[in-house]
């Protein structure tokens, strides 16, 4: 197989980018409500699938999409199952307790990175998400 070469000869990948994101969920219409009412994802399938839903949905303009799973106990997690990108940190959390959701951490400025600012927050199923600005050397 030959190998994909980009415009200067160098090798690329074949890969275009992350088709999604799986986030567990006890509720699944639950999860896609607050992802939707809470977070501004779009819907882009919704279908009955057994005792569930077969759900993914996306921010606008994103090519990656989350799709959960359905489960019956969600594990206590330590660590994010989402990274959310905000041009404002502190905007986006406003909104968001504006909405009713409570933060677990920050807002504060990043140790690990100058300029950068986070938090954390839980979404309605207890999955942890972080929520970072995003320098312009990393976004596109």
């Amino acid at each position: 197989m030959a190998e994909r070469t980009g415009p200067g000869g160098d090798a690329m990948s074949v890969f275009s980018h992350v088709h999604f994101q799986i986030l567990p969920a006890t509720d699944v219409a639950r999860a896609r409500d607050f992802y939707r009412d809470v977070l501004g994802f779009a819907v882009k399938r919704d279908a009955p699938y057994g005792d569930s839903r077969w759900v993914f949905m996306a921010l606008p303009g994103a090519a990656t999409m989350v799709h959960f799973d359905k489960v019956d106990e969600l594990p206590f997690h330590h660590q994010p199952k989402l990274v959310l990108a905000a041009s404002d940190v502190d905007v986006a959390i406003a909104g968001l307790e504006a909405k009713g959701v409570s933060l677990v951490a920050g807002p504060d400025d990043a140790p690990w990175e100058p300029g950068l600012r986070w938090a954390m927050f839980r979404d309605c199923e207890g999955n942890l998400i972080l929520i970072q600005t995003v320098k312009e050397e990393y976004d596109g």
